[in-house]
């Protein structure tokens, strides 16, 4: 029922859906052309032969007088000749001399000339109910004559028409909507394979393409030129890795070489004034070398590939981060507890889930004054392996809550707290790698934060990441 909830939001089957009521109501107004103009032409027939009679019988009544036109009615009214003719003659005292009506037609009002009536007997013919359209005209004399046609067979022609309009209509609107849909559902099936595709890609696994289905349609044409585009995205981005590798190496070193030459300065400085400054160098090239690397680790983080990924023991990875972190801790004078099922498993790379719990474990630390607590939980809640940290410092205000994962935010009451603001850009790349959700809350005092795992194991599409 869910997909068919999904099938018929399509864009496809709406189109197909506005195409048929397009079509439904051109087959519409076209079926109602046909019906009124069938519907005239009958009347126009049946009232053209009632003419033609009348003109045979006023030429008998003129060549042979009312005994003519007597014997003429008569001849008419024989049911081996014709059953659908209604006549009737009456002399000038309103009595009827020949013709198959017993008397003439109630509420007919002398001036008309065209009359339509229903009749319940008829002489010389089967009993029955009769709609009837007849023509009446003075004979010279004072004689009526009135001569009309059953045209019940005609209504019912009618209706049988548009009854068979009715369900040509309900049968065109019926296959167009089973056209829709089934349209619907081969597009939708092709463009699923490539949203699938697209959402492995985008979780870091640039070797996935769409699949060829070898038609030469348009979407084929799509999924040809993504494929394009995908082969030059990984050729980019391995060139982009090597890039960062040979820039890691360049720079690292002679970083390194700097430090080491401003220790060598300060151990030899004799200036106290001149070694504090020494000193200061030295630990503005360790930030330097600390972003750096953090740079390197969110871009790796980044790239990611699936293919790394394997089962993961979550209670193991939080134990080793426990085992970091609390000694950290207890020397600030801060209370640092954990739960740890060590049931629960997660999917991914061990070392980047271990990247990102360490500086959601870190930050908690660093921000938490003395005397506060800092909890560490894994379990499995709904089927979802789930990972919260959480602790007393002064939190994150709500309206910021996203805009701490970016890269070198920082608070305005945290920078004067060591670091470069870049520990949950880091959390944030390795959950959109991951599918992970990653979601903020107030501790009161203090901030949580919760990460779960996708469920079944396996990282899902980024837009449910949130709120990165």
């Amino acid at each position: 029922m869910a997909r068919f909830g999904r099938l018929v939001k399509t864009t496809t089957f709406r189109f197909a859906l506005l195409y048929t009521a397009v079509f439904a109501g051109s087959v519409g107004a076209l079926f109602v052309f046909v019906f009124i103009n069938t519907s005239v032409f009958a009347e126009q027939q049946t009232e053209a032969a009632i003419e033609a009679e009348v003109k045979g019988f006023q030429d008998t009544f003129r060549r042979e007088g009312v005994g003519g036109l007597v014997n003429a009615i008569d001849r008419r009214i024989d049911p081996n000749t014709r059953t659908d003719g209604i006549y009737i003659l009456t002399n000038p005292n309103q009595q009827r001399i020949a013709g198959n009506l017993t008397a003439w037609p109630d509420d007919i009002r002398a001036d008309d000339l065209w009359i339509n009536f229903s009749i319940v007997d008829l002489q010389a013919a089967e009993p029955g109910l009769a709609d009837v359209r007849g023509l009446q005209f003075l004979i010279p004399g004072g004689y009526r004559l009135m001569v009309g046609r059953d045209i019940r067979e005609a209504r019912a022609f009618r209706s049988q028409l548009l009854r068979s309009l009715n369900i040509g209509l309900g049968i065109t609107v019926a296959l167009g909507v089973l056209g829709g849909l089934l349209f619907s559902r081969s597009i939708m099936g092709r463009v699923e394979k490539i949203t699938q595709t697209c959402r492995r890609i985008m979780r870091g696994d640039l070797s996935q393409r769409i699949d060829s289905t070898g038609q030469s349609d348009e979407l084929s044409r799509l999924s040809a030129s993504v494929n394009e585009m995908l082969d030059q995205i990984e050729r980019l981005m391995n060139g982009m890795r090597e890039v960062s590798d040979n820039v890691a190496h360049d720079l690292r070193t002679p970083l390194n070489r700097l430090r080491v030459r401003l220790e060598i300065a300060a151990n030899s400085a004799t200036d106290e004034k001149e070694k504090e400054e020494l000193e200061e160098a030295i630990a503005d090239a360790d930030g330097l070398l600390a972003t750096f690397s953090s740079l390197l680790r969110i871009a790796r983080a980044e790239a990611s590939l699936r293919r790394s990924f394997g089962s993961l023991d979550l209670g193991l990875i939080v134990e080793d981060v426990v085992d970091l972190y609390q000694p950290l801790a207890e020397e600030k004078g801060v209370e640092f507890s954990s739960t740890i099922d060590f049931s629960v498993k997660g999917w991914g790379d061990p070392n980047l889930v271990a990247q990102a719990l360490a500086n959601l474990a870190d930050n908690a630390v660093k921000y938490t004054p003395s005397g506060g607590r800092v909890s560490i939980s894994v379990k499995d809640e709904s089927g979802s392996a789930t990972m919260e940290i959480a602790d007393s410092g002064p939190g994150i205000p709500t309206s910021h809550h996203g805009k701490v994962f970016e890269r070198l935010y920082r608070l305005d009451n945290s920078r004067s707290t060591p670091g470069s603001g870049l520990g949950l850009s880091l959390v944030r790349a390795v959950a959109r790698s991951h599918g992970l959700s990653v979601t903020l809350s107030d501790n009161a005092p203090g901030l949580a934060v919760s990460v779960v795992f996708p469920s079944p194991p396996g990282p899902v599409s980024s837009d449910e990441t949130k709120p990165l």
